[in-house]
């Protein structure tokens, strides 16, 4: 192995040293002022202290129940459709319920651009949102408008109350306690506000997506599909993500912006209170004419849905800020660059990296990726050791991250390297 190869750290190797002054040490040892919240000193030349890895989950044993359970009330959701609208129809409809999904799912991740979650959690909140949340709101909203129907005898009060009163606590509660178990399961891995409303938005957008087949299937029947679907693909496709938000919003925030690990007995109740408000307003309003609704959507609904895209934006412009703030310890000790900063909060220079990155192959570009998303991460996990203080598990994911930083950064740097060099050769 080269010497090259054998030195701690990847690039600017120079630099760092010049920072360092000195070589030697526990590279884990409790961290010098101006030092990031993992603890960890400045890098080495020499070959760092090795000690045992901690056990670690080879199995995501949560993730694969929750799928599991998800996707099998999904699939007798869709078997229930196909046999009461037929094939073809529960296609049909599920092609045009689609179109809003992508909308939906777009936006989630432009706003989560920064660290983005992965796929597969991602999925898990989805297919609980399209299944199990779904299907078991279906059952007991049928069974409690049943049972307001025999107490009240009228049949308009019974669907009012049950749209604007018994819907919204149910399915918010439903589609809530899947994002909660998600976001307790993965609580060391949430690092930021908008972390809790992508995994809540997710859930919101499955559960439209089974809903909006159901009615579109309804009223293909009735020969007002496209008015339906204009109605709730178009005009209001985002109203449970949004809804559901504000349950992972609380949720996230008792886990990034409190020291108490008991935040979230008040922080969740009162998210999961507006979700029901929002939910249940537009319900309330959809039940009466339509003139009314009109009115309502124009003056309250639009002006609701832009506050909150608009707060969205600004703290996903927010977040590009909290990363640097939260890199700065490890530019001071040598770990990162300032350039790899501006590499990882600057949206142009990202892609600018990613470009650059894609001359070594796939594997040099997936890395680059990777280094930025880990950076990111470590940024605003600095942030959250500052206001919540050092949890020991998050100290030892971000000390493992930062591992899986330098690996990606020699791998895109060699990649990079060994295409430019045979580019040399060949001229």
């Amino acid at each position: 192995m080269s010497e090259q190869r054998m030195k701690w750290g990847g690039p600017g190797e120079d630099y760092r040293l010049a920072r360092i002054g000195r070589v030697g040490g526990n590279q884990w040892a409790d961290a010098p002022a101006g030092a990031p919240a993992t603890g960890v000193s400045s890098p080495q030349e020499v070959a760092p202290v090795w000690s045992p890895p901690t056990r670690k989950r080879s199995i995501a044993w949560f993730e694969i129940i929750f799928t599991i359970v998800g996707v099998a009330a999904l699939g007798f959701a869709l078997f229930g459709y196909v046999r009461t609208g037929g094939l073809p129809s529960t296609v049909l409809t599920g092609v045009l319920a689609l179109i809003p999904l992508g909308f939906i799912i777009a936006v989630l991740r432009f706003i989560d651009r920064w660290e983005p979650e992965p796929w597969v959690a991602m999925l898990v909140t989805f297919v609980w949102g399209a299944g199990a949340a779904a299907v078991v709101a279906m059952v007991i909203n049928t069974a409690l408008q049943t049972n307001i129907q025999l107490i009240t005898g009228h049949s308009g009060l019974t669907m009012v109350a049950t749209a604007s009163i018994v819907a919204p606590i149910v399915e918010e509660t439903l589609k809530g306690a899947g994002v909660v178990f998600v976001l307790a399961w993965r609580r060391h891995r949430i690092n930021s506000l908008i972390d809790g409303i992508v995994y809540a938005g997710m859930a919101g957008a499955g559960f439209a997506f089974i809903e909006n087949i159901q009615y579109f299937l309804r009223s293909s029947e009735e020969g007002q599909l496209m008015i339906t679907w204009f109605l709730r693909g178009i005009m209001s496709p985002f109203l449970h993500p949004m809804a559901t938000s504000f349950i992972g919003l609380a949720a996230a925030w008792g886990v990034v912006r409190h020291k108490s690990g008991l935040a979230w007995v008040w922080t969740l109740p009162l998210g999961w209170i507006v979700a029901v408000l929002i939910h249940g307003s537009w319900n309330y309003l959809a039940s009466t004419s339509m003139e009314r609704w009109f009115v309502f959507y124009l003056f309250v609904e639009v002006p609701i849905f832009i506050a909150w895209i608009v707060a969205l934006l600004v703290m996903s412009a927010r977040q590009a800020r909290t990363i640097a703030n939260g890199l700065e310890p490890y530019v001071r000790t040598g770990w990162i660059l300032p350039g790899e900063v501006t590499m990882v909060v600057n949206r142009g220079a990202r892609r600018s990296a990613v470009r650059w990155a894609a001359q070594g192959g796939r594997a040099a570009k997936r890395a680059m990726k990777n280094f930025q998303r880990l950076a990111a991460a470590l940024g605003m996990d600095e942030m959250i050791h500052r206001k919540a203080g050092r949890h020991a598990d998050r100290v030892a994911q971000d000390q493992d991250m930062l591992q899986q930083l330098i690996a990606s950064r020699d791998v895109f740097l060699t990649r990079t390297r060994s295409a430019h060099a045979n580019r040399q050769i060949g001229r």
